[in-house]
């Protein structure tokens, strides 16, 4: 049982594992143009964050489950936002044709507010 590899695994493995998916998150939201792109990185963003939370409530020396439940909670959360988010692409691209973000803002932008 000594020799198995996922006890060569530590913390830092898990920060640095999440720190790259939160940023390959915050590149796909801040440089891609397509709604759906942006939507997916999100989730890239939020799985850095589950990531976090589970590693270090599993390297705890007492037993919490504070970490586990913040996880299934998000995780919920964000299968809802997601949920949603797909569902206004879909009628956003019913209406224009396009899911382009910077065309649509540019589309909508001159129409005055009630």
């Amino acid at each position: 049982m000594g020799n198995n590899i996922f006890y060569c695994i530590t913390l830092y493995d898990y920060q640095m594992l999440s720190i790259i998916l939160f940023f390959i998150g915050l590149i796909g939201v801040s440089l891609s143009r397509n709604l759906i792109k942006i939507l997916i990185s999100l989730e890239f963003v939020i799985n850095a964050v589950n990531l976090l939370f589970i590693s270090f409530a599993s390297y705890k020396s007492e037993p919490s489950y504070l970490g586990y439940t913040l996880v299934i909670f998000t995780t919920g959360i964000s299968a809802l936002i997601l949920a949603v988010g797909i569902y206004f692409a879909y009628l956003i691209y019913k209406k224009t044709g396009n899911i382009d973000v910077i065309k649509i803002y540019n589309q909508y932008k001159e129409i005055d507010k009630c």
